[in-house]
């Protein structure tokens, strides 16, 4: 069914102040310094929402992986080192998030693979979900039926919802795709596993890599239906020098994704992927709600219009949720009202923001989530809408 809601920016706005009293007399003053300086507290929120980093590297090794780009390693695999309190903390203080089934959403997964340690992804899932926000994670770790179980508690006993995202890119060659990490069968048993707890497990089909998955894509779609998914998020692969180096020490064939980008060199950049659309068809036609971005399978899951607000600048596949302005962004009374407590300088022009200062990192996403209304920063640059999941 369409989703009615709409943001009213200043509830959301004091439930924020509400949540860090309550946060500040339940840490000690050593916990809340560690939270306030950790960058969970001031990064920027992404297209697929604030991003949680549950550990640092990851054990999995996959040849498409691009965190070694980012100064990360696929080895020494270590815990955030934040408590579930302090990160929740830290995020609270975030001036670009906002708590609540409306405010902003939140991403875990990333730079690593979450569920190395049980746990201790446990811990911050718990933790966030106290906050109320749409909660999505990444994973291809195998969740066995126990654990199904207590994330399922954990989304029964607190008031946010949670989206499981199920990575599967090959049946055929994830012994040289994905060395390190549980077969898809299990993977696939995972998705199984969530959906007869209740769950809604969403397939992850990125990165989708022209010459060496594509003949895969839609036994695999069908695969995951038979196993209980209910959508499918399409990625394209981002790709540099090392990535090409890796896939083809692998056994790959490469020719087919250099032709598609403008460079290869050490700057990650997007394969460009024409034929999503058709893979778009061939989900609906395995039963399954096709997404181009990880935000919109997160909003479905919550029921809440979309804060990156796809439906407005796309890109969007009018999913169930079919988000729609004005019915599902906030008033003009209440933005006009709102906005200045964050020190904002704007002027509303219909559909659009137009923010003319940023005070903090983060502005555009924060005016999108608080407004459902697409955002203009002037004195920049269009750029255009690039939408990657952690």
């Amino acid at each position: 069914m369409p989703t009615n809601l709409r943001p009213n920016p200043i509830e959301l706005i004091n439930k924020k102040q509400v949540m860090l009293n309550r946060y500040e007399k339940d840490l000690d003053e050593k916990e809340k310094a560690k939270a306030v300086t950790d960058s969970h507290a001031s990064r920027s929120p992404r297209w697929c929402g604030i991003t949680v980093h549950v550990g640092i590297n990851c054990p999995y090794s996959c040849a498409y992986c691009y965190i070694e780009d980012m100064g990360f390693k696929h080895n020494d695999w270590k815990p955030y080192p934040l408590s579930g309190k302090e990160l929740a903390y830290a995020i609270l203080n975030n001036p670009a998030f906002f708590p609540g089934k409306l405010g902003t959403l939140i991403a875990i997964g990333s730079i690593t693979e979450p569920l190395v340690n049980r746990e201790h992804f446990l811990e911050y899932l718990e933790n966030l979900a106290k906050l109320g926000n749409p909660i999505q994670f990444s994973t291809k770790s195998y969740i066995d039926e126990k654990l199904a179980h207590r994330i399922n508690e954990i989304k029964t006993f607190y008031p946010s919802e949670i989206n499981p995202l199920i990575t599967i890119v090959t049946l055929e060659n994830y012994k040289s795709l994905e060395k390190g990490a549980p077969p898809p069968d299990k993977r696939l048993k995972t998705i199984e596993n969530l959906a007869d707890v209740g769950l809604k497990p969403v397939l992850f089909l990125r990165p989708i890599m022209p010459g060496i998955n594509t003949h895969e894509i839609k036994q695999i779609l069908v695969e995951a239906k038979e196993h209980g998914a209910f959508g499918v998020v399409f990625g394209s692969l981002r790709v540099t020098k090392r990535i090409i180096e890796k896939l083809e020490n692998a056994g790959f064939d490469t020719r087919e994704i250099a032709e598609r980008v403008r460079k290869i060199d050490d700057k990650q950049r997007s394969i460009n992927l024409p034929e999503k659309e058709d893979y778009i068809k061939l989900a609906r036609s395995a039963g399954l709600i096709p997404w181009k971005s990880t935000c919109c399978a997160n909003s479905w899951n919550s029921g809440v219009p979309c804060p990156s607000v796809c439906f407005i600048d796309g890109p969007t596949t009018r999913c169930p949720n079919l988000c729609s302005y004005p019915r599902n962004s906030a008033s003009e009374e209440t933005i006009m009202e709102a906005l200045p407590k964050l020190g904002l300088k704007f002027k509303i022009k219909g559909k659009y923001i137009v923010v003319k200062n940023k005070p903090f990192k983060g502005v555009e996403f924060a005016v999108r989530t608080l407004t459902r209304r697409a955002v203009k920063l002037t004195g920049k640059r269009k750029s255009k809408i690039k939408k990657t999941p952690h």
